[in-house]
This record gives structure tokens, C-alpha cells and sequence, in this order.
């Protein structure tokens, strides 16, 4: 917490200010919100510094495409951002009108460790409306616990801890206490999650796109240290404020008694599998993102 007293001041009214406006977004319709900020922002978008920084991203990654088809794919990116910010305040919606907005594949997986407890470690990337994820996990009695960065202004923790879907979930801040926490987690014979799409220092490189990319192993290193299976999930858009969840066979573990080998394998499998996903629907992937060095 800052004791500057314009600084405090700043965040204070920010955090107001978006609190107003996710009590008048939760007013409306889900389907409705979805729309609205998905229009809202494929306008929005464009005029900011982040549109660059997504169309060198998609330009790089997929050099055959012209920039018709780029602009596009950008368009359609900033809407799907648009409508997941929108559906935000909506999540208590999505949960109980599950039979109608959420179409679910794999579920038994869940539901099979929510019936014989033991750690598992699930991955996804920034696709569709990723915050689908956790719901899905909770409608099948099984609380997933989350890895989430911090928002920088202290009082939005509040907004952060009512993403939370099940009572008895856990959500764990990114920081030098977060692996030992994902470890604790892990040995009550609980679950985690993480997103593994992003650009970190402390990570591997792997190839994404044909580039090196730095990639958190986290995941890899604590399904090795404890004996855990890695579950790929993911989430994909259909019409209307309403998705497809996917939970796939867990990934095959490396042939190797190197740990560290083991743990490059599984990121890179990993990150093989998201990659796929993306190129499959390019404008759900969250562009904007430095993912790769300059």
C-alpha cells in the first residue's frame, strides 16, 4: 500500500471509478454487455499504442497473411477483448446459466480427480474469455487454484477476489512466494492453474512461431518435483456470450531421468499445443502482449 497521498488518491479513484462502471456493465443482459463492449472497443483499439505492438506481433507470426487479412484478424481481436472485459461482472451469470453458455469437453476429467483427490497441474493460454476456465472447474465440484499478477493499484483486490468461483478457491499472486504456495497447494492433493502465454525473464526459451520465446516453466517444474499430470485446457468463443471448454488427456511424460530435459520438453509440448490453438483462432489470443524480444 502507498502512503503517497496523490498516489493513494489516483488509485483510490480509479478503483471507484471502475467499480461504478462494472455495477452499470452488470446491469445489462449478459448477452447484451458482451456485444456492447465488444463493439466499444474494436473501435477503441485501434487508437491505442497496444494496436502496434499486436499487428508487428501478427505480422511476424504469420508472414503469408496480407494485411487485409491482419487487419482483420486485429478487428475481431480487439472485440473478443471487448466482450471478456464486458462478461467480467457476468461470471456469476455464466455459472448458472451453464447448461446454456457453457458447452464442456473432457468434463469427466475434472470430475474424475474432484472424486479421487490428488494434485494435478492444469495450463491454458489468454484465449476467448479465459476466465471461463475456473467455472468450468467449479461446476464440476472441483476448485482450481489460479495464478494471477497482482493489479498494481491495492484497491481492485476486492474486483480480483470476486473472480473467485468456488468458496474453497485460492488465488495465488505472481511473486517470490508463489511457488512455495503452488507446492503447498499441491501437496493437500489440490489442483492448479496457470497461464503460460506470457513473456517471462525467469523463464525458458522454446520455440513459439518459429521464435524463441521466453516461457514460464513453473508448471513443468512442479509436476516433476511432485509427481503431478499436466492437464492442457482451453476455452474458444461461440456465437452469443457463450464458449467451448475443452480438457484434454493429460501430456505424456518426457522419456528421460533429466529433470531439467523433462522440464524443456513438457514447456515446449506445451507451448507447441497452444500455438496450435492460436493459429486455429488467431483473433482469441491476446496479441497484444510482448511475447517475443524485439
Amino acid at each position: 500500500m502507498t502512503n503517497h497521498p496523490l498516489k493513494t488518491l489516483r488509485f483510490r479513484l480509479e478503483a471507484a471509478l471502475l467499480a461504478v462502471l462494472l455495477f452499470v456493465v452488470r446491469l445489462l443482459p449478459l448477452t447484451a454487455a458482451s456485444w456492447i463492449g465488444g463493439k466499444v472497443l474494436q473501435i477503441v483499439g485501434p487508437f491505442l499504442p497496444a494496436h502496434r505492438t499486436a499487428r508487428k506481433n501478427l505480422e511476424r507470426a504469420f508472414p503469408e497473411k496480407d494485411s487485409a487479412e491482419i487487419g482483420r484478424i486485429l478487428r475481431d481481436m480487439w472485440n473478443n477483448l471487448g466482450r471478456t472485459a464486458a462478461e467480467y461482472p457476468h461470471h456469476d451469470t455464466i455459472k448458472a446459466e451453464a447448461s446454456e453458455r457453457l458447452e464442456v469437453h473432457g468434463g469427466e476429467r475434472l470430475e474424475n480427480i474432484a472424486a479421487n483427490p490428488r494434485p494435478a497441474v492444469f495450463f491454458s493460454a489468454h484465449l476467448a474469455n479465459w476466465e471461463v476456465l475456473p467455472i468450468v472447474s467449479a461446476l464440476r465440484d472441483l476448485p482450481v487454484n489460479p495464478v494471477f499478477r497482482s493489479p498494481n493499484n491495492p484497491y481492485l483486490k476486492d474486483l480480483f477476489e470476486a473472480r473467485r468461483p468456488h468458496p474453497e478457491v485460492e488465488l495465488v499472486a505472481k511473486g517470490p512466494r508463489a511457488v512455495r504456495e503452488l507446492i503447498k497447494i499441491l501437496k493437500q492433493n489440490r489442483s492448479v492453474a496457470l497461464l503460460i502465454d506470457q513473456k517471462l525473464r525467469e523463464g525458458i526459451p522454446v520455440k513459439f512461431f518459429g521464435r524463441d520465446a521466453m516461457t514460464p516453466s513453473a508448471f513443468a517444474e512442479l509436476a516433476q518435483m511432485l509427481d503431478c499430470e499436466i492437464y492442457p485446457t482451453r476455452v474458444e468463443r461461440l456465437p452469443g456470450a457463450r464458449f467451448r471448454a475443452t480438457i484434454y488427456p493429460p501430456l505424456e511424460k518426457p522419456d528421460t531421468t533429466d529433470r531439467k530435459e523433462a522440464v524443456r520438453i513438457l514447456t515446449q509440448t506445451a507451448t507447441a499445443m497452444i500455438e496450435e490453438w492460436v493459429r486455429e483462432r488467431p483473433s482469441e489470443w491476446f496479441w497484444v502482449h510482448r511475447r517475443w524480444p524485439d
